[in-house]
């Protein structure tokens, strides 16, 4: 069995978010997503995931309680 590469390019990495190349270098730019492994033009696939994981609440930063946060954002206060 063989795995896939950790580093990829901007090419394969705009493929792995689901995006044109246009618009990761406009993340990359913008800091949504991290930049190349340095010395190099690879990205790693774990810091793209952290990133995403970043962007999308996942990543473990809120010390609230998951049930306490679903109640608050859906109180009909």
């Amino acid at each position: 069995m063989t795995d896939a590469p950790r580093l990829i390019g901007r090419k394969e990495a705009a493929a792995y978010c689901g995006i044109a190349e246009s618009t990761f270098s406009l993340w990359v730019a913008t800091h949504k997503m991290p930049t190349t492994i340095p010395g190099t033009r690879k990205w790693d696939k774990r810091a793209i995931d952290a990133k995403l994981d970043e962007i999308s609440g996942l990543d473990g930063n809120d010390d609230e309680d998951p049930y306490d946060k679903w109640e608050r954002e859906n109180s009909d206060n």
